[in-house]
Formats: C-alpha cells, sequence, structure tokens
C-alpha cells in the first residue's frame, strides 16, 4: 500500500464559509425587524441578533480548521485499468469534539470518483475510514492532488474548508485478471471452463506432476497401480515436460494498435494476451523475454524465469502507448537475431489490416524462420467485417462497403504471404485473444516443435 503523506506536515490551505444552519437561523432576525412598531428596537435586534450569528460563525469555522483532523490516502502500488479500484480516505480527530467532514479529492484529469464527495460524523479523538472508487480509463503514470476537508461542528453556522496537500504518483497497469482466473482453474481442474484446450503430451518423461483418474488415450506405462488398488478405479500420474525453453513476446506499438476496439485499443488486448501467455509459460518453467517495438525498439527484457521476472514485464508494459510512427520490421528483425541467438518461441503481436503496414512484417519474418519458431498474433477487426457485409443503402454506404473489402482482401494477402514465409498465425476476436494465444503455446509446446 502508499500513501500521500509525508515525513513533515504539510502546510494546509484553509478557507472559512458559512456553515449550513447559518442563513436559516438568520433569517430569524426579520420578524423583530418588521414588527418593531415604528421604534426601530426591532431592526436594531435584528441587526445585533446577525451580528452575533456572524461572529460565531467566524468563531467556529476558525476553530475548525486550527482543529482539522489528520487524513491521509491509501491505495494500492498499482491500479488497474478498466476495473473498479477502491482508494481509502484514512480520518483521525485530533480535538475531543465531534465534527462533520466532507471529502473531495483531487484526482488525475478524466477521472472520475464514485461517490464524488464522502461524508462521515467523526467523534471525538475517533478513526474512521471511508472508500471510493476509480476506474482508470489508460494504462500509465497518473498524479495524484491534493485532499479537501469541508469541516462542520456541533452548531453548523460556520464551516471551514481545507486543503491538505496530499500529491502521489499513482501507476495504472494493465488488466491482470486473466492470469488470477487461469490459476483458478487450474487449482480446481477446469480449464476447458476457460476455453484453455487440453493436448495430450506425446510422451511421458518429465517430473512427476499429479494424480488424475484415467482417460481414454491415456498411456499404460504411466498408471499409478497403488494409486489405482487404493482408489479401486484406474489413475494416471501426470508429468511436467522437463524441458525448458524460451519464448520472447514482441509487441508492435506502432500507429495501427491505436485504434480501439470496444473500450481499450489494440495494443492493450495485444498486452492482455502477451501478460496472460507470459504468466502461463513462467508457471511451465520457461524462459520468457519482452521487446516492444515501432520504429525503434522502445523495451527489451531479456529472458528470465520465476515471479520476480512477470514483475518485470509487467513494469516496461504498463506505460507502453502506441505511437503515430511506421513499423521498422528490419529493425526489429536484426535486433532479435543480435540479442537473441538461441532458438526460441517468438511470438508476434501486431496488426495485419493495412498492407502497407504488415507486408514488411510478412516479407522480413523468413529471416526469423531460420533460428525461431515465429507465431504472429492478431486480431479480427469487427468494425470492418462489419462494414464490408453491410447493406448498400447509398453512395456513402457502397463506398465504406468497398473500403472495408478492400482492407479484407489486403489482410488476406498478408497472412498468405505469412504463412508461406512459414509463419504461424493466431486470430481471433478481440476478446478471445488471450486465450487463443496461450492454446497455440501449449500446442506447441504438447508436440515438442519447438
Amino acid at each position: 500500500m502508499s500513501d500521500g503523506s509525508d515525513d513533515e506536515e504539510p502546510t494546509r490551505k484553509t478557507k472559512l464559509i458559512p456553515g449550513t444552519r447559518l442563513a436559516a437561523l438568520a433569517a430569524g432576525g426579520l420578524p423583530l425587524a418588521l414588527f418593531d412598531g415604528g421604534t426601530g428596537l426591532g431592526l436594531g435586534a435584528a441587526l445585533v441578533y446577525d451580528a452575533a450569528l456572524v461572529v460565531g460563525a467566524a468563531l467556529e469555522a476558525r476553530g475548525l480548521g486550527r482543529r482539522a483532523p489528520e487524513v491521509e490516502r491509501r491505495m494500492e502500488s498499482r491500479l488497474v485499468v478498466g476495473v473498479p479500484n477502491t482508494i481509502v480516505i484514512r480520518l483521525r480527530n485530533v480535538d475531543a469534539r465531534p465534527v462533520r467532514v466532507t471529502v473531495r479529492d483531487d484526482l488525475p484529469p478524466g477521472w472520475e470518483a464514485d461517490p464524488g464527495e464522502l461524508r462521515i460524523d467523526l467523534p471525538g479523538h475517533a478513526r474512521r475510514e471511508v472508500s471510493y472508487t476509480v476506474v482508470p480509463p489508460k494504462r500509465g503514470r497518473y498524479r495524484f492532488g491534493d485532499l479537501h476537508l469541508k469541516l462542520e461542528g456541533v452548531a453548523r453556522l460556520g464551516a471551514s474548508v481545507v486543503a491538505v496537500p496530499s500529491g502521489v504518483d499513482a501507476r495504472v497497469f494493465p488488466n491482470v485478471l486473466g492470469p488470477r482466473r487461469y490459476e483458478l482453474a487450474a487449482r480446481l481442474g477446469d480449464l476447458a471452463a476457460e476455453g484453455f484446450r487440453s493436448i495430450r503430451q506425446s510422451g511421458g518423461g518429465g517430473e512427476f506432476e499429479q494424480l488424475r483418474e484415467y482417460v481414454a488415450g491415456d498411456a499404460y506405462r504411466d498408471l499409478d497401480w497403488k494409486s489405482t488398488a487404493k482408489r479401486q478405479r484406474p489413475v494416471t500420474r501426470v508429468f511436467e515436460q522437463e524441458r525448458s525453453q524460451t519464448v520472447i513476446l514482441a509487441i508492435d506499438a506502432g500507429r495501427m494498435m491505436a485504434t480501439r476496439l470496444g473500450a481499450i485499443t489494440k495494443l492493450d488486448h495485444s498486452i492482455n494476451a502477451a501478460l496472460l501467455l507470459a504468466w502461463v509459460a513462467l508457471r511451465k518453467g520457461d524462459r520468457v523475454g519482452l521487446v516492444v517495438f515501432g520504429d525503434q525498439v522502445r523495451q527489451f527484457v531479456p529472458p528470465g524465469r520465476g515471479q520476480g521476472q512477470y514483475r518485470k514485464l509487467l513494469d516496461a508494459l504498463y506505460s507502453i502507448e502506441a505511437e503515430e510512427t511506421f513499423v521498422d520490421f528490419r529493425r526489429f528483425v536484426e535486433f532479435v537475431q543480435i540479442r537473441q541467438r538461441k532458438r526460441a518461441l517468438l511470438v508476434m503481436f501486431s496488426d495485419l489490416l493495412d498492407e502497407a503496414h504488415a507486408m514488411p512484417l510478412a516479407e522480413h519474418a523468413a529471416l526469423l524462420r531460420r533460428k525461431h519458431l515465429a507465431v504472429c498474433v492478431t486480431m479480427h477487426d469487427p468494425v470492418a467485417e462489419g462494414l464490408a457485409d453491410a447493406p448498400v443503402e447509398d453512395a456513402k454506404a457502397a463506398y465504406m462497403r468497398a473500403a472495408a473489402a478492400d482492407l479484407l482482401a489486403e489482410r488476406e494477402h498478408v497472412k498468405a504471404h505469412l504463412n508461406k514465409s512459414g509463419v504461424r498465425l493466431v486470430e481471433a476476436p478481440p476478446g478471445e485473444l488471450a486465450v487463443a494465444t496461450v492454446n497455440r503455446y501449449l500446442e506447441i509446446k504438447a508436440r515438442r516443435s519447438l
């Protein structure tokens, strides 16, 4: 957890404002002024009455400002894009008198709190926590500002608004619920429910992993006879493959990946799929590395193992954004040839909808094929596919349909060229991209294609 408090007491800015009861109580002087019988005594009494209220309000507001509660913001060090994240506000009343507190937080531009204001009655010397949620719209680094407290006492004649310096940076990361969902399914032994295929290994060699009930096709040499006799039904030993392989995740961060498909961009969909693949591959004991490229290589994480490696990949990807540049695939291929000399599974996430953008990838893929097993991961574009099949009602619709059909034809041409170059292809709708990518990895792993 991280907070926005400093070691030294920050300078607070205080503003005095009327309390919620001041206007209503001040109106109570009107009858005195209206029904004074022409003597002027009622008007004078009303003025004295209202002056006393104003003085009382000022004194109450000033006292509240001096006795403002201590406050701090608490939140996770890593926020997640596109899902509710809880922000906790901790309050401590330093005075014996109760106070009503309304809290507002300065959020990064474009963010919205739910609820926008937090209200709580804080007894004397009490500690309380209130919270709100935010849904970060994008990955990256952002800045929270001050915390604003509106303080009201028992009389509620005067109030004080205190701005507490609480600036703190927040990092917003990709949605990693996919790996957690996979982990849960793995523990329950129900991978099929998440869409992951069960592919039989071509051989029983490896390190013993677990027992399960026999299914048709299991090798008899893998039967565990002791467990079979104990349970009175066939039980098979499952082995984890011993061979450790290298997986390089290569993510295109050029202009075509900035297109939004649903709530997030193509780049976000690719990052989510890459992180899920990394998580699964690391759990399988493989070494995983990363290359992010555009007109040049922007990020490189050498292959490594373990949960520490996953955190490195996450740190490298959380702030990556697509740039309005063409992609230099030649430079990317040369970089991989220099940095990864041993054979590896190279999983490239890119967009194939624009032939001018994607054809250089297909042309340079043959160089990668000489040493590595290359897989290109791309996603269907529902917008282009919908336009290509849309009914023609006017000239504009006919033009858009023809343009979409041309884009899809270019895509098929690029796919054919990739296939001719020996590059395997994973193509799926945006919401299914992560599972499709992991399934292809599991297939390659099971068949020992690498």
